[in-house]
């Protein structure tokens, strides 16, 4: 018995090696970042902006985007929707896992032309789903 007691104590143990674990972690998020999709704007829209003085640029990030052509069809993030009522539920269903204001971004982008009877119910439904809007235009020259 003495000898398989000397057995199990002369048991070797093999180091693993963790040196080059933070490269294999770094590049695994390099990786990650390279193969995903960026959110961006899909729906094309050929619409006239509306010009403002009080036109700034914002580096908010936006959860969701919203659009109104010329015609008065709305889109939420590219695809199209029939009412703001969708455009609400689409909000919120985007929203619900968000936990400050700083992702609560909605991009909101409509033509110049629409009467205010057509774009003003969307804007509510955003706000109304706890975005916060964020509106596309241009700056006065």
């Amino acid at each position: 018995m003495n000898k398989r007691a000397q057995r199990k104590k002369k048991r070797r143990i093999i180091p693993v090696p963790i040196a080059s674990m933070g490269d294999i972690a770094f590049l695994l998020i390099i990786f990650f970042l390279v193969c995903s999709e960026v959110a961006k704007d899909k729906t094309n829209l050929q619409v006239t902006l509306p010009n403002s003085e009080y036109v700034e640029k914002t580096k908010a990030s936006v959860a969701a985007r919203v659009a109104i052509d010329a015609e008065g069809v709305i889109y939420f993030d590219g695809a199209r929707v029939d009412s703001s009522k969708d455009v609400e539920w689409g909000v919120r269903a985007v929203l619900a896992s968000t936990v400050s204001d700083e992702q609560r971004h909605v991009q909101f982008k409509c033509d110049a032309a629409l009467p205010k009877e057509t774009f003003e119910p969307v804007m509510k439904a955003i706000a109304e789903a706890g975005g916060i809007l964020e509106a596309v235009g241009e700056k006065n020259q």
